[in-house]
């Protein structure tokens, strides 16, 4: 299936709901769920550790500790999310696959596919 609305060709479709089916979701690995939260969160570590050294006398122990722990915590989690990966993409197909209805978001254009 080609994901682009058939008007404008534009790749930011959605599915829309239909009250006859019911929705099938994609399986969120919970690898996933603490990925995210902690890059995040150790951007936000890296930011405050480089203003420490540009505008103090650098960074702490402690923020360099937790630097520390939430690199390894990414870390971890990117290894989980890899090995669960082929799963996410095939629970993604099947998602992608089951809906019929789509919206296009740039030009409002709605379709069925058979």
């Amino acid at each position: 299936m080609q994901y682009r609305c058939p008007k404008c060709q534009s790749p930011k479709v959605m599915p829309v709901a239909s009250a006859n089916t019911p929705a099938v979701r994609p399986v969120v690995p919970k690898s996933l769920v603490i990925l995210i939260p902690a890059l995040f969160i150790l951007l936000f570590l890296v930011l405050v550790s480089i203003a420490m050294w540009i505008f103090g006398d650098g960074a702490g122990s402690t923020v360099q500790i937790a630097t520390v722990i939430a690199f390894v915590i990414c870390v971890l989690a990117g290894i989980m999310f890899w090995r669960d990966l082929p799963n996410f993409k095939i629970s993604m197909q099947a998602f992608m696959n089951s809906n019929k209805d789509w919206k296009c978001r740039e030009c409002q254009h709605e379709w069925h596919i058979q």
